[in-house]
């Protein structure tokens, strides 16, 4: 019977959420941007071009907020693993394998970034699926307007934000 009430505190430990306090995330998103949805992760993956830097942060939560895309982990302070800029992102896929789970992948110039999702937060999954590319596309259009670049992932060439292919290089940027 202890075995049981252990092995449950252990996996309610790595599926519930870190909680953020109403101040610290005022603080983190600052007053020009405004959260959209936050999810709870199961794990996210970082692997920058440098192999060195590649790192794996368990039980952290998604916020994503008009502007950017934060992973979070709570302590006594949260602390911010990622924060992405919506406009730096030039791909974006959601799966959802039955071996590998809910996941979101991210790519931008510098990184690509893996979010796994535990089945529980399954509905959270859902409304981010229908809401990130929503925001993603309003963030690009207003990137445009105002003149803003973004740089090709393949040679680093500064390009309009919407190009869908590197004037330099002529590869594919945009899916």
């Amino acid at each position: 019977m202890a075995e049981t009430s252990i092995w449950r505190k252990v996996a309610d430990f790595l599926v519930s959420p870190p909680s953020v306090n109403p101040g610290e995330m005022k603080e983190l998103i600052g007053e020009d941007d405004s959260v959209v949805l936050s999810v709870p992760t199961v794990s996210s993956s970082y692997k920058p071009r440098a192999w060195i830097d590649r790192n794996t942060f368990f039980r952290s939560l998604l916020i994503l907020t008009e502007k950017r895309l934060l992973i979070l982990k709570s302590g006594s302070k949260a602390n911010v693993l990622r924060d992405i800029e919506l406009d730096s992102i030039t791909r974006h896929r959601f799966g959802s394998a039955k071996k590998k789970g809910l996941s979101l992948e991210i790519k931008t110039v510098e990184a690509e970034d893996v979010i796994r999702f535990h089945r529980q937060y399954e509905k959270e999954f859902g409304e981010l699926a229908e809401k990130f590319p929503k925001v993603l596309g309003k963030r690009l259009e207003s990137s445009v307007a105002g003149g803003e670049t973004v740089f090709c992932m393949h040679c680093g060439t500064k390009i309009p934000a919407l190009s869908v292919f590197c004037s330099s290089c002529g590869k594919r940027i945009r899916v």
